[in-house]
């Protein structure tokens, strides 16, 4: 059906990285605001000319901009692809370096997906976040959590990690939980 990345994070804890990513992700996004803001205030309340006013605005402007995309790319280059994670009808399979797991459904009692590490552009990801976390848990109590990519190892499909959970929730038993 699909196969997915499985990618390393370089932290004990997967879920920090993605909140501090999706703060980062905000502070870029807050800062068109931030200038907007600054532009309208300079040309409405101190009647500044507004190319004067650009061009003052801009380099600091600009410049925190560059570094956020930078340090936001250049931090997504550090994950690692280390397997891949393929969805079936009745099976998932887990392929991490020479090594293959097999899950049957009927021996998984829940399976969740968090939202991680947002997309910087659209054409990073499908549903708009670069990785998510997707956590088994067995019937027998255990579980595993993985890091998996958005879209897909395939080119010619262009479903997400997201759409699969949702396609899987009509024919699998097990329970799936999409946290958002």
């Amino acid at each position: 059906m699909s196969h997915f990345k499985i990618y390393r994070i370089n932290h004990y804890d997967p879920q920090i990285i993605g909140r501090k990513k999706r703060r980062q992700a905000i502070l870029y996004g807050a800062m068109y605001t931030v200038f907007m803001a600054l532009l309208q205030i300079g040309l409405n309340i101190f009647h500044i000319d507004f190319d004067l006013l650009f061009l003052a605005l801009l380099p600091p402007i600009l410049g925190i901009f560059l570094y956020l995309h930078f340090r936001f790319k250049s931090d997504l280059k550090q994950i690692k692809t280390i397997g891949e994670i393929e969805f079936t009808r009745t099976t998932i399979k887990k392929r991490i370096g020479d090594s293959m797991t097999e899950y049957e459904f009927n021996s998984i009692e829940k399976i969740e997906l968090q939202k991680h590490i947002p997309a910087l552009s659209a054409g990073i990801s499908e549903g708009g976040y670069f990785s998510y976390i997707l956590k088994i848990i067995f019937l027998d109590s255990t579980s595993e959590s993985l890091v998996v990519s958005d879209k897909p190892t395939d080119k010619r499909i262009k479903i997400s990690i997201l759409d699969t959970m949702k396609t899987l929730k009509k024919f699998i038993k097990p329970e799936i939980i999409i946290k958002l």
